[in-house]
């Protein structure tokens, strides 16, 4: 399996782990997919970029906490319950995209 493919399969696996206890709950279509394109798309940062001065653990904890910042903004004024469990995904999901660009690339 080549990089680029590999950097999808692990967003599609840690998009699915955020998005799944969303489809329990009965959140909208739109905030589900929200979430999995989300940490598609930082596991294709983290696959294929670099953060200098940051440990290989470290890196995809700080791409997920950028890209899910916005996200967490928008919950400030409405769902404040929500924030907390918003960065504890972000740096969960995070510190396993990058164990497995660490551990699944050659």
């Amino acid at each position: 399996m080549d990089h680029f493919t590999l950097s999808l399969c692990v967003g599609a696996a840690a998009g699915a782990l955020d998005v799944i206890p969303m489809i329990a709950q009965r959140l909208a279509f739109r905030s589900c997919l929200s979430a999995f394109c989300t940490y598609l798309f930082a596991a294709v940062i983290v696959f294929h970029g670099r953060l200098p001065y940051l440990p290989w653990w470290a890196e995809g904890m700080a791409v997920a906490l950028m890209m899910a910042l916005p996200v967490v903004l928008t919950f400030t004024g409405k769902e404040r319950k929500a924030v907390p469990m918003i960065l504890l995904n972000a740096l969960l999901l995070g510190f396993l995209i990058s164990v497995a660009e660490r551990y699944l690339t050659a």
